[in-house]
């Protein structure tokens, strides 16, 4: 996919075919940081360029962060720190309840009524706190060894999306260790209340006893041993002779 946007020097047009692996052109800009929880007072927020959208301060020009959500834009006081960097304010009233918003940057001449450049946008976060999750049951319990993959349905509450990356996912584990001897299960949330976790056939081939466990946290966080994120109480799983 091309993507044309306005060069940050100018009125002219400047053709980029940065994109991801899946052809979506990839974001011009990075925030720092990506959430925060509902009720947190003002935050700082840090905002890199990149090679293909920098940033200006020239004595004509200037570089605003702007923070959009449910279709209304709020101008940000904006701090310009390097072409690459800006920092901005992101205050409290913005905070008062969970949303997702988008942040961009507009690049300005002062004596314009229009940006002559926009990055792209980037999504903010304002989550709940995360709670701990709680399994009540799970259905089934108890498979044959040799099963092919089984599908479980585990009911509780605190299930859900509670940041960028942070959300339920059910592991597998044979001692309560996520980090060492957990396997996370391919998760799908249908609703506060409950989760649907597949179990793949490889761990099912022989009998044996395992734990259940539901975490509310990053799946891709292996660096930190997954410490830190609530999980729930653990139930057993069997698969019979």
């Amino acid at each position: 996919m091309v993507l044309w946007q306005f060069a940050c020097g100018g009125g002219t047009l400047k053709q980029s075919s940065n994109s991801n692996s899946s052809g979506t052109p990839s974001a011009n800009i990075s925030i720092s940081p990506g959430s925060a929880m509902v009720g947190g007072p003002d935050l700082t927020l840090t905002v890199s360029g990149s090679k293909n959208f920098t940033f200006s301060s020239a004595a004509h020009k200037f570089s605003q962060v702007v923070w959009s959500q449910g279709g209304i834009d709020t101008s940000l006081l904006t701090t310009f720190v390097s072409s690459s960097q800006l920092t901005a304010i992101l205050p409290a009233p913005l905070l008062a309840s969970a949303v997702t918003a988008k942040v961009r940057v507009e690049i300005w001449d002062v004596q314009g009524d229009a940006p002559i450049a926009t990055s792209s946008s980037v999504y903010f976060q304002v989550t709940e706190p995360n709670p701990n999750p709680s399994i009540s049951s799970i259905s089934p319990s108890t498979v044959a060894a040799g099963s092919p993959d089984v599908t479980i349905t585990i009911n509780g509450s605190n299930f859900g999306h509670y940041g960028h990356f942070i959300s339920s996912t059910a592991f597998w584990t044979t001692n309560g260790n996520l980090h060492d001897t957990g396997t996370w299960l391919q998760t799908t949330i249908v609703s506060s209340s409950q989760l649907t976790a597949v179990i793949p056939a490889k761990l099912l081939q022989s009998p044996t006893s395992v734990q259940i466990v539901v975490m509310n946290g990053d799946v891709m966080g292996m660096s930190d041993g997954y410490f830190g994120y609530p999980r729930s109480n653990s139930v057993t799983f069997t698969v019979g002779p």
